[in-house]
Order: C-alpha cells, then structure tokens, then sequence
C-alpha cells in the first residue's frame, strides 16, 4: 500500500478530530500518527485549539449574567412586596384611625343598659353590639336643697365599633361592665344624654383647666337610679 503523504493526514486532521470520518479512514490517520511525530504534534495542537474551551467560557459568561439578572429581579420583587404590604398596613392603619378616632354617645335605652346591686357594689352594663366604651364622672351635686353624692355615666360608640366589631359581637350578651361606686353611698345615678367625653375633654383642654359644671351635666343627662 502506497504510504499516504503527510499533507493528506493533515487535510484530514480536522474531520478526524470531530470523528466525523469512516473507520477506515480513522485507522488510516491513526497509524500515520503512530509513526510521524510532525502530524502527532500538529494534532495535538489542533486538539488544544478547539474551540469548546472558549464557548464554554461563553457559557459560564452568559449564565453569571442571568444569574445576576435573576437576582436583581428577585430584590427588586421582594422590594416591590414590602412596600405593597407596608401601603396595605398603612392604609390599614389610616381606616382604622378614622373609625375609631370620631365617637358619639348613645342614647338611654332601658332595654340595654341596666343597672344592678351586688355584694354593696352597683354596677351597669351595656347588652348591645356596637359599644366602643363609657365614660364616667363622680362628683357632688346639691339637688332640692340638698348635697347628694352622684354619678354621671355615658356609653359611646365608634365607626369602627358600630360597624365592624359589631360583627363579632352578635353572640355577646353584655358587654361594657362598669363599677359605678358603693351602694351605702350613692344617691343618684345619671345616664348622660349629651356627649359627655367631649365635655369632660373641654373642661381638662382650656387654660387654665375649668372646673366640672354639675349643674350643667344634671341637666342634660336622665335619672336612671336613686336611693
């Protein structure tokens, strides 16, 4: 068999390193390079320059920045994910102060607010579902000539009490129990008919702090107990 010239094996190098050539030819280059150490070297320097190193230099390149993408976007997501429920929270927050910051008092109704003795102590408590708290005053009054030692007391309700915690309230018998003072003592109760809370908070707010008009109180608020 007439031996093959070097230049052929090298035209063929490139097909047999990517072992795209037939077994025949593969044999035909390998027993060529066995013998000749110029084509031996001129492969092994055609294997070290493929170019599989530098696309997967590329690779990695492409994937650092995805990564880098993937972790931008997940920060800005999370970010977007604070601030979402921080404006939730705060709006949250801005509905629950407005409902709860106005307050009006309610009205006297025997029906549900009732008044009890038990061991010395009076007691009154309020059997609805839209209570949002009470207010009382304790003071001396002269009523017919006479000092007599009273209590004023009032039950108020919110927006958000009216509307919204009376929703879980529906199953609630009473609520809003308050000590009124020792039986021995007390001469009348009075339920406020006005809005006491914004008087009381008038007289405390002026400068310098007014006194308490019993007077004024009595008159707009109803008798609900006496000795």
């Amino acid at each position: 068999m007439k031996k093959i010239s070097c230049n052929i094996i090298r035209d063929i190098l490139p097909l047999y390193l990517d072992d795209v050539v037939s077994d025949d030819t593969k044999e035909l280059v390998e027993e060529h390079l066995e013998t000749c150490d110029a084509c031996r070297m001129e492969a092994d320097i055609l294997g070290r320059n493929i170019t599989l190193p530098t696309n997967r230099f590329i690779k990695l390149s492409d994937a650092e920045v995805v990564k880098k993408l993937k972790g931008r976007f997940l920060r800005k997501k999370v970010l977007v994910s604070i601030l979402s429920v921080a404006a939730a929270i705060a709006v949250m927050i801005g509905i629950y102060a407005f409902m709860t910051m106005k307050s009006s008092f309610i009205p006297y109704d025997s029906t549900k607010i009732r008044i009890r003795e038990e061991d010395g102590q009076i007691y009154a408590s309020y059997h609805g579902d839209n209570l949002a708290g009470s207010v009382i005053v304790h003071t001396m009054a002269v009523i017919d000539g006479e000092e007599q030692d009273v209590m004023i007391f009032g039950y108020y309700e919110t927006l958000w009490s009216k509307y919204i915690e009376s929703i879980f309230k529906k199953f609630q018998d009473d609520s809003g129990i308050v000590g009124l003072g020792d039986w021995p003592e007390l001469d009348r109760i009075y339920y406020a008919e006005f809005d006491l809370g914004s008087y009381l908070d008038s007289c405390n707010d002026s400068t310098p702090p007014k006194e308490w008009d019993s007077e004024y109180m009595i008159e707009r608020s109803e008798v609900i107990w006496s000795r």
